[in-house]
């Protein structure tokens, strides 16, 4: 397993430290943990943004009342 090393102000260290224990972590698991979900969100936003622009440029949504009336309904 490979080390990754980041330098803190002492404060950030703390705070760091209060919210692994709040949360029953190691300091390296929380910000492992952390550091990782916030990359993923930054992939699902960025894939959520291209996917919407593409569906904006075509558009084949309808209407609720569309729906139903092709369903008959």
């Amino acid at each position: 397993m490979s080390t990754v090393t980041f330098r803190l102000s002492e404060d950030e260290k703390e705070f760091m430290q209060k919210m692994a224990d709040f949360n029953g972590l190691s300091l390296s698991e929380l910000a492992r943990t952390k550091i990782l979900e916030s990359l993923e969100d930054q992939i699902d936003l960025e894939t959520y943004n291209k996917l919407m622009k593409e569906h904006q440029m075509k558009d084949e949504s309808i209407s609720h009342a569309e729906m139903m009336k092709e369903l008959g309904l």
